[in-house]
């Protein structure tokens, strides 16, 4: 029997515009966690043995016979699924057609079919890669302190937690134990992730994939939206942010609208507002550097007392109001982000559209803040219907609890 604990972070868009090529794109991981419970038991505990999913902060709980798993994936379709794409559609089939089921599972709810896609894809996906034994019953339970659906990086917590679980499972199956994963393990779970955010869940970038892995600020730069670069900052603490809501529900622009936006702005002040965010970015990324440097200086001398970043993280709070402004040039952004950005901004904050769709979640950057100060901002925000919550930025990736 083995039982353990994993959690993986969300993601929030700093700085960039990562929807579009050739420019850089800075993202920190956000320390609201999904929280993962893997129990296995032996052979013959109980009379029919079972796979049973449930993932709380949705509302979905449902318990599967084993054998109607085994009849539908080792069965004549077994040999049919030699790709992602062919597993999902088996995948697909197996959830609209089950019917011997215990528990809540509702088919047209978008969240419990995508979850249920979600678990079933990478169960077999790994099951079948790293030759998992799935002979008795086993539960994994689920929760998220994230919002689900608002751009914050749900799916790919989701996604990485499931994906470490079941290379967990593998690795114990083999007499490997880990409790702490290497880069190996995460390169592994990185990719089992980012193959289900792409095909469950049709995310665009491998960003919020990244982020809820390895954790941490990473720098996405040019062509290679996909892939960090090695640059890191190592010696910066967490940062405090107010994470504020802002009624409206997060939407991703299509294409297509994204076309129809360029065709009402000139293509030169376009071009012009992209270059400017680029810049804002190399300047961000100088910033960050120069905050990580002066905390490893004062940990060298051993000397905290004396480490002075209030105008850094002044120039900091500068280019988030200044990016705002532009997204809004952009219309990339709700007037109700607007409203929460102008208020942060009459605090002496700065604020900025927290993911990379309209709508959706704004965060405050607050360095050096008061109580009183946060309490009266969340206070105003409040009053206009903006729930509000302190968050930090910068934490670990995926881990073993």
């Amino acid at each position: 029997m083995y039982r353990f604990n994993l959690s993986a972070p969300g993601t929030i868009l700093l700085c960039g515009e990562p929807n579009r090529h050739n420019n850089t794109c800075i993202a920190a991981s956000l320390d609201m966690r999904t929280t993962l419970t893997f129990s296995s038991f032996p052979s013959a505990v109980v009379r029919i043995e079972f796979i049973e999913i449930d993932f709380s902060s949705i509302e979905l709980h449902v318990k599967i016979p084993l054998r109607q798993f085994y009849i539908h994936f080792y069965g004549k379709n077994y040999n049919n699924m030699f790709s992602c794409v062919t597993v999902h559609e088996t995948v697909k089939n197996f959830i609209s057609s089950m019917t011997d089921y215990y528990g809540i599972y509702e088919p047209s709810n978008r969240a419990h079919q995508l979850s249920l896609q979600a678990f079933f894809f990478l169960l077999i996906l790994i099951s079948r890669k790293e030759h998992i034994n799935i002979s008795a019953s086993f539960i994994v339970k689920l929760s998220t302190e994230l919002p689900i659906g608002e751009g914050l990086g749900s799916s790919a917590s989701f996604a990485v937690c499931l994906a470490a679980c079941f290379w967990r499972w593998s690795l114990l199956q083999k007499g490997t134990v880990l409790y702490e994963f290497g880069k190996q393990d995460l390169l592994k779970i990185l990719n089992y992730a980012q193959d289900c955010d792409s095909i469950i869940y049709n995310s665009s970038t491998k960003i919020d994939t990244i982020i809820s892995t390895y954790g941490m600020i990473k720098i996405f730069d040019g062509e290679v939206i996909n892939t960090p670069t090695s640059k890191s900052f190592s010696n910066l603490p967490g940062m405090k942010i107010l994470l504020v809501f802002s009624n409206i529900k997060q939407k991703k622009k299509s294409k297509k609208s994204m076309k129809i936006e360029e065709l009402k702005n000139p293509h030169l002040l376009i071009d012009f507002i992209l270059n400017s965010i680029e810049i804002m970015s190399t300047m961000f990324i100088y910033v960050l550097d120069i905050i990580d440097i002066k905390i490893y200086n004062c940990s060298k001398k051993n000397d905290s007392q004396s480490i002075n970043i209030t105008d850094d993280y002044k120039i900091l709070m500068d280019i988030i109001h200044m990016h705002q402004g532009l997204l809004k040039t952009l219309s990339m952004s709700h007037p109700n982000l607007d409203i929460i950005c102008a208020i942060a901004r009459s605090f002496s904050f700065a604020g900025k559209l927290a993911s990379k769709g309209e709508g959706g979640y704004a965060f405050i950057l607050l360095p050096n803040s008061t109580d009183e100060a946060i309490h009266d901002l969340i206070t105003i925000l409040e009053s206009y219907n903006f729930p509000a919550k302190i968050a930090t930025l910068n934490c670990s990736g995926i881990r073993v609890e």
